[in-house]
């Protein structure tokens, strides 16, 4: 079994939701300091061909508060109408606009549990398979640090392969997962671009430029859930040390032989700035 460990986002983008698409397990880490100027309460969504922020408030808000201790407060009618605004125009508003509604009105506000209802409602659209757990509901030794208390998560929960995203690689060792019979690897997001432009936009010929790195909430808009399946699979897992993961006997071979999901390379996929294909 695969595990991600990860804080809850809000809404995150679409290389966060690819860490589901390669796991089994995901364990949203709640129990853990909150981040004022992150995104954990707020992202970006296309509004006007551009980047727009859109945050929801967390009151009394604090780095030395756990998010568990934490709870959004109530969802100003201004946020709907600006996702309204946005994506009213998109092929697939219908379809998503009463998730995201469902969510946002969503009772429990508390944080982690409002983001793992974001989270599995965002799944079961797309047809996505992926258990959803809290920390702070998980027994565990939370006075380990970083790096040994999500060894110990994985453990506990019986996984023998833990996936974090590639902006980790430069906090995580191969050698202390491996010892504990864990491969630790690397999730490197390679996502296609994709048509942000209006059906009636298209019909004319006008093609909007490609603006990325955005909520996963555009691309919900845009594209087909199969279409963003496609897109899930978009990505390569990467070892941390082969070498040591070889010499540890959990891994032969060249990189092929990698447990785990090892996705197309779609290197070749256009740029930020260029057009992606309207049809």
């Amino acid at each position: 079994m695969n595990i991600a460990i990860m804080q809850p986002y809000l809404f995150p983008h679409i290389g966060y939701f690819q860490l589901m698409h390669a796991c089994d397990e995901f364990l949203v880490y709640d129990d853990v300091a909150f981040i004022p100027r992150g995104y954990i309460h707020r992202n970006n969504v296309l509004l006007g061909g551009k980047a727009h922020r859109f945050t929801l408030s967390v009151p009394k808000a604090s780095p030395n508060r756990l998010i568990s201790e934490l709870v959004f407060g109530p969802t100003p009618d201004s946020l709907l109408t600006t996702l309204h605004h946005a994506y009213a125009k998109a092929p697939y508003y219908a379809q998503v606009m009463p998730l995201l509604q469902a969510v946002f009105q969503h009772e429990d506000r508390r944080i982690g549990a409002l983001c793992k209802y974001s989270f599995e409602r965002v799944c079961d659209y797309l047809g996505l398979e992926c258990r959803f757990l809290l920390t702070s509901e998980l027994e565990h030794d939370r006075s380990l640090k970083a790096q040994d208390r999500l060894i110990e998560m994985s453990l506990m929960r019986g996984a023998e392969g833990y996936i974090n995203s590639i902006g980790g690689r430069k906090l995580y060792q191969a050698a202390p997962f491996a010892a504990n019979g864990i491969r630790l690897s690397f999730l490197a997001s390679q996502p296609s671009d994709y048509c942000q432009t209006p059906l009636d936009s298209r019909r004319s010929g006008r093609q909007a430029e490609f603006v990325a790195g955005l909520s996963i909430i555009d691309v919900l808009m845009w594209c087909s859930p199969g279409e963003v399946r496609d897109r899930l699979a978009e990505y390569q897992l990467l070892p941390e040390d082969l070498e040591l993961l070889r010499a540890a006997g959990n891994v032969a071979g060249d990189t092929a032989s990698v447990p785990g999901p090892l996705a197309r390379d779609v290197s070749a996929h256009s740029q930020q700035g260029g057009h992606a294909s309207c049809h």
